[in-house]
């Protein structure tokens, strides 16, 4: 089978995939915008295209053109048997091409879930291009339904008013407390929740899974990245990173939300259906941009324009950036602070908020923080006892420091795990890798969702 691959940088790796019977006709990297070009001018035999949201341009109304112009060529050229699959994580895209789809059967679009595509989604698609007998199948949509309408139409018998109604079948309970808990949350909340700590203990991790365990179940959620020194949500988020790296506009995301909060549909970076994201992209450095809108006064208007935008904020929020946005603290709702269950980590805590925050402004984080015991490692001792994290808070807020003495409620733990650095490798955040991690970042979600009352 011969296969045209238009996947712009993900070339290499799906070649990998590719079977002995499959041969690829093109050696460089295409993008769809080039497409039509590339076979006007090689003119190859073509039995199947894939495509990726990596070679898709960012106007959707450009993606229809680039894609009618393709399909013009194939059947004006004598190849309208060549079938063209499009492998994204954008669910409306379908509905988008509805109309291509009607006039080119051999058009599909396979949506996804991950943040980045697997190698059995990979393999998945090659195979269904590589089976020259399969013909691609297109779910009937009610309104296509032939005998749908027939159904309407029916009229009903007088004697039909006399027959017993049947049975409403039984409503579907949740058969675990988290789930349970969390469906009682009502959609029509609107929290803002600050993820905090000393560098290195977990604050970004702790922000994506938190996010998207939320976004799993049904919140909408906006991650805004703060933390301009690392932005390790782009180690967290390759298709956001990929993407500051030819758009501009994305590379100043946070800038450009931060000036514009009312246009976040386009500044922000929408990861999946009900989750957004805002940050910087590495290579993002003008420092007058940063000294104009990266602050405590944008960051209020920001929040308090979106707020009913979102059932969920979360900030990225590094201690040290604290002091800078002081004005803006009375706006969160609660913050997750960050520590692992050690006497090391709750001191760089304690030491690291007296150095960032006067004792008023430390006080008020104080009674707004539930602890999240990070890295929790179960055989970790204080004073001869297992390092709990009830103790952690405890020991937080024992005196240690003047301004930090309320005592602090336990949103939760997550135990050390070697499957963290995964996480940047794959693109899955640990909430999606067993029910563990999942049951913990809930409760955790369902701690902050409640407020620090």
């Amino acid at each position: 089978m011969e296969i045209l691959l238009v996947t712009h940088k993900l070339q290499k790796i799906v070649e990998k995939y590719c079977t002995r019977a499959i041969d690829v006709v093109n050696d460089s990297e295409l993008v769809l915008s080039s497409t039509l070009e590339f076979l006007q001018n090689i003119k190859p035999s073509v039995d199947s295209i894939f495509i990726t949201d990596d070679a898709l341009s960012t106007s959707m109304e450009q993606i229809r053109s680039d894609l009618n112009n393709l399909i013009r060529w194939l059947i004006a050229n004598q190849q309208s048997n060549v079938k063209i699959l499009i492998l994204t994580r954008d669910i409306r895209k379908d509905i988008e091409m509805e109309n291509l789809i009607s006039r080119y059967p051999n058009l599909q679009i396979k949506t996804f879930e991950y943040i980045r595509i697997t190698p059995g989604l990979f393999r998945e698609a090659l195979e269904q291009l590589s089976d020259t007998k399969q013909k691609f199948k297109h779910e009937t949509k009610p309104h296509e339904n032939k005998n749908h309408s027939k159904n309407i139409d029916k009229k009903g018998s007088f004697l039909d008013r006399f027959k017993p109604k049947p049975k409403a079948p039984p409503e579907l309970q949740a058969t675990d407390s988290l789930t349970r808990e969390l469906d009682k949350v009502s959609r029509g909340i609107s929290r803002i929740v600050a993820i905090t700590g000393h560098s290195g203990c977990g604050i970004t991790s702790t922000t994506i899974n938190v996010a998207s365990e939320a976004s799993k179940r049904g919140l909408s959620v906006l991650i805004v990245d703060l933390d301009i020194e690392y932005r390790s949500t782009n180690m967290y988020f390759s298709s956001f990173h990929e993407r500051t790296k030819r758009d501009e506009d994305i590379n100043a995301s946070l800038i450009r939300t931060l000036a514009r909060p009312q246009d976040y549909l386009t500044t922000a970076y929408h990861l999946k259906e009900n989750m957004w994201l805002t940050g910087l992209g590495y290579s993002f450095s003008d420092r007058k941009l940063m000294e104009q809108f990266y602050t405590s006064s944008k960051l209020v208007g920001l929040l308090s324009l979106l707020r009913n935008k979102f059932n969920l904020i979360l900030l990225d929020l590094p201690m040290n950036s604290l002091d800078q946005f002081r004005e803006a603290l009375i706006h969160i709702d609660s913050f997750g602070l960050c520590i692992p269950n050690n006497l090391y980590a709750v001191l760089s805590t304690l030491k690291n908020v007296e150095e960032s925050l006067d004792k008023e402004n430390a006080a008020y984080l104080n009674a707004k923080s539930k602890v999240i015991v990070t890295k929790y490692n179960d055989r970790s001792r204080f004073q001869g006892d297992i390092f709990t994290p009830d103790r952690v808070s405890a020991v937080t807020a024992s005196g240690l420091l003047e301004s930090f003495t309320y005592e602090m409620k336990v949103a939760g733990h997550v135990s050390y795990d070697t499957d963290f650095d995964s996480q940047i490798e794959t693109d899955v955040p640990l909430v999606h890798s067993n029910k563990d991690h999942e049951r913990a970042y809930g409760n955790i979600l369902l701690r902050l969702l409640e407020g620090s009352s």
